[in-house]
């Protein structure tokens, strides 16, 4: 005679599909729970491993140099260079000194220029080869 009992206990597919849910649920919390944990845990070696290396440190650093630029570049603009292609910037100081000395330049290469033609004038009105050479002269003294 087969005892009652083991009738009762027989599971049936709605149980199964309710209990493996439920197993589903667990396991998914866990799961989760376990790749927090794992996520954290590598956060702080990866964190530790930065410190031993020195990466910490360098991070610092490349900070600290970023802002050493950024203020390199704000000085270079107030004296007139534009950060992009080193443009000078209209009414700057770096545009007065600039527009000074290629004046200064300019103005030296029109004198030379009318020497050449001063210097070509008296060659060709020169009557005797001793005029033409003292000319030559004059100008290897520039």
């Amino acid at each position: 005679m087969k005892d009652k009992t083991d009738n009762n206990d027989r599971i049936n597919n709605t149980q199964r599909k309710v209990l493996s849910q439920l197993a589903v649920d667990i396991l998914d919390k866990k799961i989760q729970q376990a790749r927090d944990a794992s996520g954290e845990l590598t956060a702080q070696i990866k964190l530790k491993v930065k410190e031993e290396l020195g990466i910490t440190a360098m991070d610092m650093e490349i900070d600290a140099m970023q802002r050493q630029i950024e203020l390199l570049q704000r000085k270079k603009e107030e004296l007139g260079f534009s950060k992009y292609n080193d443009m000078l910037i209209p009414g700057s100081q770096a545009k007065a000194i600039m527009d000074k000395r290629t004046e200064d330049a300019s103005e030296k290469i029109r004198l030379l220029e009318t020497k050449k033609t001063d210097a070509i004038s008296r060659i060709w009105t020169s009557t005797t080869m001793s005029e033409a050479l003292a000319v030559l002269d004059a100008l290897k003294n520039i």
